[in-house]
């Protein structure tokens, strides 16, 4: 009891959740008892406050696992979007499309209301008619490519859709790069009102397909179709002899190989430089309890800023793929997707010290064979298919399980 009385006094607010040497200077002035430095060590590796909210102090966690690369020109397809971009004769977005091995694309301009039937029927116009259907999507799990309608639509021209976990779009990277060079270019080129990029969409295809990609080490053009568009101001060719078919398709064949290996050398560097400064994602389990990154989760709290960096530990279902596990979220998430990449989880460490994790939530009362839970607070109100509710935050549990409940469900809750 002395040592609990002794870490206790210092997490509260005057001395600070300090980490494990900030916490043994000051229990020390006052404290000592055998083994106390790995005693403290272990209390505050386990305190769900701290695992909460402070930054964590190492290498980024996940290492680059690449798409493989295609057998054959537009097989494999990525697809992403380029939103929010001021208003351009009613469109607001740039709908990228590219291929895997020949890095050709294609600049497709829509907006945000796009629906998964628009995008469809984008690229059914802009792309299929040119490449036919490819064996596979790639996307970033864009509301485009997850609705179901899309799904449903692959499914029925035997198309699979494979997308990135939610929240982690790196496993798509070569089209974080595309769309850095037509941003670019469109900011060159666009007028100083910033309205007439969407013109400009047919010039910015036109010069990124026409350049040497860094990877393949091959123009676009010339993996794609086989021959270098003219640009009107080339010299005329002093040679005009036409080689055979045989030997045009020699040429052609050896040019996709070398590109294949020049990407696939580009893969592994891109590996190589990339995991020199992260470390081995950890494999959890079924069963495993794990915090998950808030990051790119919505709170009720009104700043991100002095939000919690991690929320409580949920339990691992399943793994999902190489790299995702699915989780047990609480009704209160059910709007969220619940995969997730590794990058996002943090292993919950064990309980060594009793008292040191928080209790579970106490169970339900039972009231004429029905279970009914206790009111903490009441955080908000709404109407909501014009009946009142409240958002409850319950007794003993945390407000990511805090949920919208019907005015009669709350009418017995104390004031």
């Amino acid at each position: 009891m002395l040592a609990l009385h002794a870490i206790w006094s210092n997490v509260s607010i005057v001395a600070g959740h300090s980490g494990r040497w900030k916490t043994l200077e000051l229990v020390s002035w006052s404290y000592w008892w055998p083994q106390m430095s790995r005693y403290i060590g272990s209390y505050t590796s386990t305190c769900n406050l701290c695992q909460w909210t402070k930054v964590r102090r190492q290498l980024p966690i996940g290492q680059l696992h690449l798409l493989p690369i295609p057998e054959g020109r537009w097989s494999v397809v990525s697809v992403d979007f380029i939103a929010e971009l001021p208003k351009a004769h009613g469109c607001d977005t740039v709908m990228v499309v590219v291929d895997s091995v020949g890095k050709r694309a294609h600049f497709i301009p829509t907006n945000t209301t796009c629906t998964a039937l628009g995008a469809a029927n984008l690229y059914r116009k802009h792309v299929w008619k040119l490449h036919g259907l490819p064996d596979a999507f790639v996307s970033d799990r864009g509301p485009q490519f997850v609705a179901e309608f899309t799904r449903e639509l692959y499914l029925l021209l035997g198309i699979k859709l494979s997308t990135s976990t939610a929240y982690h779009p790196q496993s798509d990277g070569q089209m974080e790069h595309v769309n850095q060079e037509l941003e670019q270019y469109l900011r060159v080129f666009c007028n100083k009102r910033q309205d007439d990029w969407d013109d400009l969409l047919p010039e910015a295809e036109f010069q990124y397909n026409n350049h040497v990609h860094s990877a393949t080490k091959y123009m676009l053009f010339m993996l794609d179709t086989r021959w270098n568009p003219c640009m009107g101001f080339e010299p005329r060719p002093l040679n005009s002899n036409n080689e055979t078919a045989n030997e045009f398709f020699e040429r052609m064949k050896l040019a996709q190989e070398e590109a294949k290996a020049a990407l696939a050398k580009a893969k592994d560097d891109m590996a190589r430089y990339y995991d020199q400064r992260r470390i081995p994602a950890p494999e959890y389990k079924p069963g495993d309890r794990v915090y998950l990154d808030a990051s790119d989760i919505q709170t009720t709290r009104p700043s991100k800023k002095l939000s919690h960096r991690y929320l409580r530990p949920y339990t691992v279902e399943r793994q999902v793929g190489l790299l995702a596990y699915k989780l047990h979220l609480p009704r209160s998430m059910s709007h969220l997707y619940p995969v997730f990449n590794s990058v996002k989880l943090r292993l919950a460490p064990p309980d060594p010290i009793p008292g040191c994790r928080a209790r579970p939530p106490p169970p339900p009362t039972l009231i004429n064979n029905e279970e009914w839970f206790d009111v903490k607070d009441i955080l908000d109100s709404r109407i909501f298919r014009r009946k009142l509710q409240y958002k409850v935050k319950w007794k003993g549990y945390g407000y990511e399980d805090a949920s919208w409940e019907p005015v009669e469900n709350v009418a017995h809750a104390h004031d």
